[in-house]
């Protein structure tokens, strides 16, 4: 049985660092931000659920920033849910995996990716 995934990660390719802080900030209430080299991470609360997201810029060749959000205290069920409202704000490329998760495991499958020519499936290697 398909299930809402337990933490969120999405990949967007050559995002402004202040334009994605933004948007977690417009998102989420942000109560710490600690910044480790390539490294952010956030704690945030959303609708009174706790949870942290981690930002590593460059996490993949070709200029792809790292967005996870552990645990899934979000508004979205899957991480295709987000990565399309992360593409529909920045008009950025954006992947994530097609896969979704078992009761305890994530489905093996490949990486959507959301360009202006719409949702497509690649494989990648990050």
């Amino acid at each position: 049985m398909i299930e809402r995934h337990p933490d969120i990660e999405i990949y967007i390719k050559r995002v402004p660092l202040e334009d994605l802080t933004q948007w977690l900030e417009r998102r989420f209430e942000v109560s710490d931000r600690k910044d480790i080299g390539e490294t952010l991470k956030l704690s945030m609360t959303f609708e009174g659920a706790p949870l942290t997201c981690t930002v590593f810029e460059n996490a993949a060749k070709g200029g792809y920033t790292s967005i996870s959000f552990e645990p899934n205290n979000t508004p979205w069920d899957d991480d295709e849910a987000c990565a399309n409202e992360a593409y529909e704000l920045f008009q950025l490329e954006v992947r994530c995996i097609t896969g979704g998760w078992t009761t305890n495991a994530p489905v093996e499958g490949g990486w959507y990716r959301f360009t202006k020519d719409g949702r497509s499936v690649v494989n990648w290697l990050t």
